[in-house]
């Protein structure tokens, strides 16, 4: 296990003017915990063979024979963790090695979720094949149940406003490597993100040691003038943890961004993939306006630490200049490891690429060296392509 990150300890106090002007990002101040908020008592850590088990549960030997392709394979033992209960992972394997799959996360009863994921797995199937069924889809888990077996418990339990990822393996702050927060976009106040799945490459850090929460919020309370405050509030309850990464796509990336620059002395990193807060953008003025925020808020973290990962993508209709946001960030001249992932493959575009199954296949290792590595080892600069390790 590497060396945990030194941490420096900020200010206690946090001034009340702070929240009216939580956008600021000049006061670095660590804030106390909210009076009265303490993290309720979690489950234990899962014990040497429980974790054993919990990796022979989510092993590619689950699948079966013919031997999985590369997406089904990817999509089981590192996406489908990800997943929230009632959460089911469906696939259908042809003999010429190509296949099907699909994943349902947040439904409303194990039942509903198995219907949904073989719906889906049926759909990707028929595109497949141009409209023919050589095929079946077949329910590979449910929650915690692997090929019939109750292999797994999806955890619960909470940290403040952070939840247990239910399907990721927990260990706990005294035996895990460090933790990262993942938090989820904002579709506005009528569209609930809550029940979505966290992206496959979070599952590489989980099998390095690392545990992973969910910020997950109500979307009629999540604008950012009150998301941001209740994160940064509550970052003084993951002290325990020996490193602290916020993560997030879209305008979860961006408030990982503000709370790192608002509060650094209790963020160890930011893996931030499209992030947003603009709503779709056009050509002109609010582009501008944009770019000009993004360049404000990443001169505002420490040069000299927490590590930075931010992947960025072509055609995504929320970023019009993805090439000027990467060469924003690789011009600050950071001490601190700063990476940008920026994918040159036509599979990886768009506003969610970091959610394709392909972006964990080729990606993972470089999130997993980044942030579980030294910091000698950590990858530097622009990457169009991934960090090997097949």
């Amino acid at each position: 296990m590497p060396k945990p990150l030194p941490r420096k300890r900020g200010p206690s106090r946090w001034p009340l003017l702070c929240l009216s002007l939580c956008l600021a990002l000049s006061t670095g101040l660590a804030p106390p915990p909210a009076r009265g908020q303490t993290a309720p008592a979690l489950p234990p850590g899962a014990s040497a063979a429980e974790a054993s088990l919990y990796r022979s549960a989510f092993s590619a030997e689950r699948l079966g024979q013919p031997l999985p392709g590369p997406g089904i394979a990817t999509g089981f033992t590192m996406l489908y963790r990800g997943a929230v209960p009632h959460a089911a992972f469906a696939a259908a394997q042809l003999p010429d090695g190509r296949g099907a799959w699909a994943l349902a996360s947040g439904q409303a009863s194990p039942a509903a979720a198995e219907e949904e994921a073989l719906r889906l797995c049926r759909q990707s199937l028929e595109s497949l094949r141009g409209g023919r069924m050589d095929g079946e889809c077949r329910i590979i888990a449910v929650d915690g149940r692997v090929g019939g077996e109750a292999l797994v418990t999806p955890r619960q339990g909470a940290i403040g406003p952070f939840t247990l990822s239910p399907l990721h393996l927990f260990r706990g702050p005294d035996a895990a490597a460090g933790v990262v927060v993942w938090a989820h976009g904002y579709g506005g106040a009528g569209r609930d993100l809550r029940r979505s799945p966290a992206p496959g490459f979070l599952s590489a850090l989980n099998n390095a040691g690392w545990d992973v929460l969910r910020f997950d919020r109500h979307p009629g309370d999540d604008a950012l003038h009150q998301s941001l405050p209740r994160l940064i509030e509550a970052l003084p309850l993951l002290r325990p943890y020996p490193r602290v990464v916020l993560a997030g796509h879209s305008r979860g990336g961006w408030q990982a961004l503000l709370a790192a620059a608002q509060a650094p002395a209790l963020v160890d990193g930011v893996l931030a993939t499209a992030p947003a807060a603009h709503g779709e953008l056009e050509e002109g003025e609010r582009s501008a306006l944009a770019l000009e925020d993004f360049r404000r808020h990443l001169s505002a973290l420490p040069r000299d630490r927490v590590r930075v990962l931010i992947a960025l993508f072509e055609e995504d209709s929320f970023d019009p200049n993805p090439a000027a946001r990467a060469a924003a960030l690789t011009g600050l001249g950071r001490s601190a490891p700063t990476l940008v992932l920026f994918p040159d493959s036509p599979a990886l575009r768009g506003h969610h690429g970091a959610s394709d199954w392909r972006f964990t296949r080729d990606y993972a290792a470089c999130v997993l060296s980044f942030f579980h590595g030294p910091e000698a080892a950590a990858p530097r600069g622009l990457r169009r392509r991934g960090c090997g390790g097949g």
